[in-house]
């Protein structure tokens, strides 16, 4: 990757290739889910020690494809060292949701997890996103 629009494509292909599979995707919870996730490691620059591993998905292989998806995202952007240069906030949601990063099918970011004017609040992720997600038979 060279640069933090790289990134952010390599995430989205990524959520897409997912999607192909996992149709769930794009269903309001697991968008909802990726959204606070991205808000509160990427937007807001929070530690990583602790992870979710529940994101909505149907199935725990489906859950670990999203978190390894946006876990790979960050540790690419860290380790670009661009972030020191955007402050946290609305410039680093901004960097999300440009408009220049589609897919190569032509998907955006808000097709995969939703369009914000503003960062949400700085809030810790809910409790039951670090747990075992709940599958039922389908």
């Amino acid at each position: 990757m060279k640069n933090l629009a790289d990134a952010v494509v390599a995430l989205l292909e990524s959520l897409d290739r997912i999607s192909v599979e996992h149709e769930e995707l794009t269903d309001t919870d697991v968008r909802e889910s990726m959204h606070l996730a991205l808000n509160w490691y990427f937007v807001w620059g929070k530690d990583r020690s602790r992870f979710p591993r529940s994101f909505g998905m149907f199935s725990a292989e489906g859950d670990l494809l999203v978190a390894n998806a946006i876990r790979h995202f960050l540790d690419a952007v860290e380790k670009l060292g661009e972030l020191s240069g955007i402050p946290v906030g609305q410039a680093r949601l901004d960097v999300l949701q440009a408009e220049s990063a589609v897919t190569v099918g032509g998907k955006f970011y808000d097709e995969f997890i939703g369009y914000r004017d503003t960062p949400l609040p700085a809030e810790p992720l809910p409790e039951d996103m670090f747990g075992d997600g709940s599958y039922g038979d389908g």
